[in-house]
């Protein structure tokens, strides 16, 4: 088997996320956090038919860069990575030594409901980094017309703040604060689908990947209207 460009770049992301990884047999991959706030699946063109644990997602993506285009045979016990007269043994570890994801599937059902398109994220991000602000703020505007994400620091009265309007639905008189970490922002660069549930949950859905994110719900306010 050869694994593709698209599935080493969710492998790169994922081991943003935890740096070890458990893969089932099939053609998804799934990734969550230590602190269990982000949790990563996606589908790949590849179809695994052995399951088996990475302790160092980082170090096998490294070893992998070693060669070309090489062949990989997973076995029971470790893959052999091979290319021409070259061959490397990489053992699996043991699953009790990986934070591994649930198996029921989380679910969102989204009181606000929005496009993220990269563009937007990104610029939420770079205003984040630059300014050393920790939060993404989601929230009704002062006149209730429309959506702002907001780059802020909701523990700071006197934070500085970026503002991007967005493209979206919340039911109508609804007002909100749905808090998110930018820590916990670890995705791929892509558009994305999100939703956002006042139960303390989110969403996005992109085309290489989706996410489940944790809303700090101590931080976070919704009022639905009478």
């Amino acid at each position: 088997m050869k694994i593709s460009n698209d599935t080493l770049a969710v492998l790169q992301n994922f081991a943003t996320i935890n740096n070890g990884i458990q893969v089932k047999a099939g053609n998804s991959l799934k990734t969550i956090s230590p602190n269990k706030t982000l949790l990563g699946l996606a589908t790949v063109p590849e179809h695994f038919e052995t399951p088996f644990c990475i302790y160092d997602l980082s170090q096998f993506l490294g070893t992998l860069s070693l060669f070309n285009s090489p062949e990989l045979d997973f076995g029971e016990h470790a893959v052999e990575i091979v290319e021409g007269e070259t061959r490397l043994r990489y053992v699996y570890a043991d699953p009790n030594t990986i934070v591994t994801v649930p198996e029921k599937r989380l679910e969102c059902d989204g009181d606000i409901e929005f496009d993220l398109p990269h563009k937007s994220l990104e610029s939420l991000k770079k205003a984040a980094n630059i300014l050393g602000l920790p939060n993404l703020v989601i929230m009704t505007d002062e006149a209730e017309e429309y959506l702002i994400a907001s780059a802020t620091d909701v523990k700071n009265s006197t934070s500085n703040n970026f503002k991007v309007k967005l493209d979206g639905e919340t039911p109508s008189g609804d007002t909100f604060k749905m808090v998110l970490k930018f820590d916990n922002l670890k995705l791929i660069p892509d558009d994305y689908h999100v939703r956002i549930s006042s139960k303390g949950i989110s969403h996005f859905d992109g085309t290489k990947a989706e996410y489940f994110v944790a809303v700090e719900q101590n931080e976070s306010e919704y009022t639905a209207s009478q």
